[in-house]
């Protein structure tokens, strides 16, 4: 037994161990669904790294854990991304999930952004936000409204405002995909999405990725397999879980749902936001939605960064499941 136990020991010194990844999210995000169904699955095993999920308490504190080099990958956004490459960071974005939100309304007589004049409308993500911003857009050029104007609005964190809209504090509001899809759930009216409004700019938006694996060009240069192993386990993973009823049932204890319906809208919304594909027509996409944006936000959103860079998207295709 002796001889056996020295004998793993001095395989393991002599070709080590797995490489680790350290990835950050947001504790009970939904990130969390594909990263436990890789530790579960051991598909990090498969794929030749040892994932550790580091949970953190706010979006800000991931980015500072990412900043600090307390974690190697994060998911943000590709403004994020953008405006870091062009200060002190030089990051590369790879598609993790296409879902947006929309606005939904209490009221059934509400059917458009015109409706909602003098109304009470909550928004989630703050004045920065993506969907915020180009609703704004969307109504400046589309309607001749500026909806900072035009309605009360409301920011605050997403489960507030979905709170507020049932009890009928708020006429509308604008949240996030999986706080949308509970609304569906409770009966509320969606007025518009987030998706209709980018079509009316004449953008093909059905695989475009509002959020992103980030991480770090320099380590991504001395970490080649360790990122693209990662990249094929996650894709597995999204097999899996747009695939396999049991992965999900394994999951539900995780995802904080009180009742059969609110866990089907979840599963239902989180495999709708699995990118199928991501060409150049995305990148192109992409950058129009980034031009409109910038035209909105100005300077507060996109900071220094003179240009979109076409050059953050790491080169590793899609559905590449090794068999």
């Amino acid at each position: 037994m002796k001889i056996f136990i020295l004998f793993v020991l001095s395989l393991t010194l002599l070709y080590g161990s797995n490489p680790k990844l350290h990835v950050g999210v947001l504790a009970y995000g939904t990130v969390n669904w594909e990263l436990m169904t890789i530790k579960s699955r051991g598909l990090d095993t498969k794929y030749g790294f040892d994932l550790e999920i580091k949970e953190l308490a706010s979006k800000d504190g991931v980015a500072v854990a990412f900043q600090a080099n307390s974690v190697d990958m994060i998911v943000n956004d590709w403004v994020w991304v953008n405006r870091q490459n062009s200060s002190k960071l030089s990051l590369y974005f790879y598609p993790y999930s296409k879902a947006s939100g929309g606005i939904y309304t209490n009221d059934p007589r509400y059917r458009t952004l015109s409706d909602l004049k003098g109304k009470k409308l909550g928004v989630a993500g703050g004045a920065m936000d993506k969907s915020w911003l180009l609703y704004r857009a969307y109504a400046m050029q589309k309607l001749g409204i500026d909806l900072t104007t035009y309605c009360e609005i409301v920011f605050a964190a997403p489960p507030i405002l979905n709170a507020k809209l049932l009890d009928g504090s708020l006429d509308a509001v604008l949240n996030f995909w999986h706080y949308n899809v509970l609304l569906d759930e409770k009966g509320m009216t969606p007025i518009s999405s987030v998706q209709a409004v980018l079509a009316s700019f004449g953008i093909d938006n059905r695989d475009i990725p509002f959020t992103g694996w980030v991480f770090k060009r320099p380590f991504a240069t001395d970490n080649k397999n360790v990122i693209n192993g990662f990249l094929q386990a996650s894709q597995e993973a999204n097999k899996i879980l747009k695939e396999d009823e049991a992965a999900w049932n394994a999951l539900r204890p995780f995802m904080h749902v009180k009742d059969d319906a609110a866990f089907e809208a979840l599963k239902k919304g989180y495999r709708n936001g699995i990118p199928k594909k991501f060409t150049q027509n995305e990148i192109n996409g992409i950058e129009k939605i980034y031009t409109l944006l910038e035209k909105t936000a100005g300077k507060s959103l996109v900071g220094d960064a003179k240009s979109f860079d076409k050059k953050m998207f790491w080169p590793f295709p899609l559905n590449s499941i090794r068999k």
